[in-house]
């Protein structure tokens, strides 16, 4: 089944498979996230473009997969997965704007 949600500017596109009771997504993450700097608080937008690969399964999991980002859910909803990696986007530590790309902050003296 192909997908296309999109959530504050972040578009998910995709294939959905479903195998048993688990469903298999692959696609990408793309867009213009609004987040703010780590190091001086000014908001920016993000550009965001990642191949994604997620293994939706009922909890409790009490395994690893290799190949896939493992999620937690009683039933596929992907809304709450796109709103969740946008969250997880702007609590980053790697939002860094411009200016603060361009300074150096951590000297030694």
């Amino acid at each position: 089944m192909n997908i296309q949600k999109t959530f504050e500017g972040l578009t998910l596109k995709g294939i959905s498979e479903k195998k048993g009771d688990e469903y298999f997504i692959t696609g990408t993450l793309e867009g213009d996230v609004k987040v703010e700097c780590v190091k001086c608080l000014t908001p920016f937008k993000r550009d965001i473009k990642e191949d994604i690969k997620f293994r939706i399964v009922k909890p409790p999991f009490n395994g690893f997969d290799e190949n896939y980002d493992i999620i937690e859910q009683e039933k596929l909803n992907i809304e709450e997965i796109l709103q969740s990696e946008v969250e997880s986007i702007k609590n980053s530590f790697d939002n860094i704007c411009e200016n603060c790309q361009k300074q150096e902050f951590n000297k030694e003296f």
